[in-house]
Formats: structure tokens, C-alpha cells, sequence
């Protein structure tokens, strides 16, 4: 069986499979192959921009950024979330909605802003993966709350049942989630659909039965883990 289709057989049945190792220039073939599959079946919701900061690279081996797809159905404004898989994260990012955006109509296409809650999910049984797995696995893709609009630049603080993980601000290697949504124009072209834009706090390991809650321009957002 094919790599990509090991993936997604794995997607669709909810399991965890052992890691396997990828060249980077294969790595990017099964992902487009997996993502399609999983767009065929789901619909294009949007974008997520991952190993954006130099703690992100240094942790999986990167050299640069990558993307991955997001569908409709990874995408809620639900706050219960239902986790999928067996390895999961949390992490506080802020999410763009996006109307035909490419390199030269940023900021004029952005139609939204969003304080977000991504919960990445991988495929495989394990986090220790390096970035050739994760850009094969669709950057490891699982489910992005959407919470309230903001206006940036912003801080903000994300918690795991009561826990403080951390406070930031969404600064990147490559600047803010405005010049990341440029950066995912440049190597997609026309962008439709929410961009989740980096990770700024986390991530963090979570489970089913945990509480994320989310401190932003003096609201709290609580989301509930099942």
C-alpha cells in the first residue's frame, strides 16, 4: 500500500500507525496525495502554517515553515471538540479568514480575524517525528476552534484545566500572521478559507476530558476537550 494511502486509511478508521521514514521531496508527494484525498471527502476549509518559530524547527528538524490543509469538517466554532486520534496537541493561535488572497491583495482580502485554539493530531503513534513525517502527514492536521474576532497585534494567555501554559504575542521568524498568510500565498497562490497562522503559545500535550481555556482581550474562551 502506498504511503499516502497508509495515511489515510489511518485518518478514516481513527488509528495510530508506526512512524516511517521520508525523504523531504517524498514527503511532499504523499502529502499532496493524502490532502487531496482528504479534500475530496471533506471540502477545503483552509490553511494551518506550522514550525514557525526556531524552538518549532530545532524540535522536529526543520529548515523553514510548511503548511498543511485544513477541511470543513477540521474546522468548528463548537466548543466541544471531539479528538480523533490517540496524539494530540493544543496550541493558542490567531486565525485568519481569507477571501481570495494572494501576494499582492494582503491585507485588502483578509475578511476576519480570529483568536484560535488549533488541536493537531497526528497519524502516527508517536510525537517523535521528524519534519519530513510531519509535512507527509498533512502537518499533522487535526481541528481548529474558532473563537472571537481580535484586532492585532494582541497578546494573549492559553491554560490547560486551570494550568497556565504560557502568554505571548504572535510573532514568528517571518514576522506576524499577516506576513505568514503572505508567505502561504507565495507557495499556494489563491488562498480561500480560515488560515491558522502559528503556533505563539504551546504546544501542549492534551487528551480527551481536558479544559483549554483562552485569555484574549479581556474575554475567556473555554473549550472542552471529548
Amino acid at each position: 500500500m502506498e504511503k499516502a494511502e497508509l495515511l489515510y486509511n489511518a485518518y478514516k478508521r481513527k488509528e495510530a500507525i508506526e512512524p516511517f521514514e521520508v525523504s523531504k521531496e517524498e514527503a511532499m508527494n504523499i502529502f499532496l496525495r493524502f490532502s487531496s484525498l482528504l479534500v475530496s471527502d471533506e471540502g477545503l476549509g483552509g490553511y494551518k502554517i506550522s514550525l514557525v518559530r526556531k524552538e518549532h524547527l530545532e524540535r522536529f528538524g526543520g529548515d523553514q515553515p510548511m503548511y498543511g490543509i485544513l477541511t470543513k469538517k477540521m474546522i468548528t466554532k463548537e466548543r466541544e471538540v471531539l479528538l480523533s486520534f490517540p496524539k494530540n496537541f493544543a496550541e493558542l493561535e490567531v486565525v485568519i479568514l481569507a477571501q481570495g488572497c494572494n501576494p499582492v491583495n494582503i491585507p485588502e482580502c483578509v475578511k476576519g480575524i480570529f483568536i484560535g485554539v488549533e488541536l493537531p493530531s497526528t497519524r502516527f503513534n508517536t510525537w517523535n517525528l521528524n519534519a519530513n513525517q510531519l509535512l507527509a502527514d498533512d502537518s499533522a492536521a487535526g481541528n481548529l476552534f474558532i473563537g472571537h474576532e481580535v484586532e492585532l497585534p494582541l497578546k494573549a494567555s492559553m491554560y490547560l484545566n486551570g494550568e497556565k501554559v504560557g502568554e505571548d504575542s504572535p510573532m514568528f521568524l517571518l514576522g506576524g500572521p499577516i506576513e505568514m498568510l503572505k508567505w502561504l500565498t507565495e507557495r499556494v497562490g489563491v488562498v480561500n478559507g480560515y488560515v491558522s497562522s502559528g503556533v505563539f503559545v504551546g504546544p501542549v500535550e492534551v487528551k480527551k476530558g481536558d479544559e483549554v481555556t483562552v485569555e484574549c482581550c479581556g474575554r475567556m474562551t473555554q473549550v472542552h476537550l471529548k
